[in-house]
């Protein structure tokens, strides 16, 4: 048994084979759309976790970057005094020294 399908003569299987790729082309395609919105949502998660360490690591007030420039500072500003103290500490153990010999 033939049926007429466009210009061409196709049978009552051929048909149904055809109906049956259409579905799955149908579902295929379902099927991407689906990934692609998943992609999407994802990305979006992403992006935010992206912002959130990046705002962390070099906000200028509170992030880690702005912690390491104030750690950094202190170290510059205790190294000052390290030399004068020391010495002092050295000369204050020289003087006991000196006065126990003395006396």
């Amino acid at each position: 048994m033939y049926l007429n399908y466009g210009n061409e003569q196709v049978n009552q299987k051929d048909r149904a084979e055809f109906e049956l790729i259409h579905n799955k082309i149908d579902n295929i395609t379902q099927s991407i759309d689906e990934m692609k919105q998943a992609n999407d949502k994802q990305h979006a998660e992403v992006h935010q976790d992206i912002r959130f360490i990046k705002e962390n690591l070099f906000n200028p007030h509170e992030g880690l970057w702005a912690e390491t420039k104030l750690n950094s500072q202190f170290r510059k500003d205790t190294k000052k005094w390290r030399y004068p103290i020391g010495t002092g500490f050295i000369a204050l153990a020289l003087k006991h020294i000196w006065d126990m010999f003395k006396v």
